[in-house]
């Protein structure tokens, strides 16, 4: 368990090195820093997923400061055993969210997922088409840069032709991040968001990744879970007060 949560650690700090036309990235005293232009403060964040010293911690923030759409609207990623950290209680440090790190642990459970009818899972055709429900706010996540990668691999869920959902994997330190779970609002409570979970996680496998994984609050583990994840560690965004 401690093995897989470390390899976790390490693909949670891989997703700071993005292509150039998505953000600026950067490694700070040690510490991989990220920042995309959207206004919210996981767009930029310093992933501290071991013990940080002061100076690192700092520099490290900066950074983030300098590089943020809005000063301050930033986070520090880091893991629930290293949150209490005297470097970040002194600097006021305080849990902004806690996103559960779940992996993929029964692929039985997976090859059960029921399918829904009509529910088809592909490549988008654009990033128009992805983006039509990941969010148009988002389209810094998703660049020529991003779709030219061998590492990012988007989805799509089309019903009747028509996207309806979306998520993404990414190739992260030897394994495969499952993330950008979307449907769209009238499409919800029918399933499709556990189908395109799995369907992803499929496409995952398929990579042959040492783990396949993702994060989710807490009230989404349900679902996870009837798909074959299990919680295995905790990462935990910091923010200042």
């Amino acid at each position: 368990m401690t093995d897989l949560a470390d390899l976790l650690a390490r693909a949670e700090a891989a997703r700071a090195d993005v292509p150039a036309d998505s953000g600026a990235s950067a490694v700070v005293a040690g510490i991989p820093c990220v920042s995309h232009p959207i206004d919210q403060p996981w767009a930029t964040q310093a992933k501290a997923m071991g013990p940080v010293s002061a100076s690192a911690l700092d520099q490290a923030t900066e950074w983030l400061d300098a590089h943020a759409a809005t000063r301050g609207q930033w986070v520090v990623t880091t893991r629930t055993r290293y949150a209490a950290q005297p470097e970040f209680i002194r600097r006021g440090f305080r849990p902004w969210l806690e996103l559960p790190a779940l992996v993929l642990g029964s692929v039985a459970r997976l090859a059960a997922a029921a399918p829904v009818a009509g529910l088809t899972v592909g490549a988008p055709d654009s990033a128009e088409e992805f983006l039509g429900v990941y969010g148009v706010e988002l389209a810094p996540l998703v660049t020529p840069g991003v779709l030219a990668s061998p590492t990012f691999h988007l989805l799509v869920g089309r019903v009747d032709g028509a996207a309806v959902a979306c998520a993404q994997v990414r190739e992260l330190a030897g394994t495969a991040y499952v993330s950008g779970v979307g449907v769209l609002p009238e499409w919800r409570d029918r399933g499709i968001g556990s189908a395109i979970s799995a369907a992803a996680a499929r496409y995952a496998l398929g990579l042959q990744p040492r783990a396949v994984w993702l994060t989710a609050e807490p009230h989404r583990h349900r679902m996870y879970g009837r798909i074959g994840f299990r919680p295995v560690d905790t990462h935990v965004l910091l923010r200042p007060e």
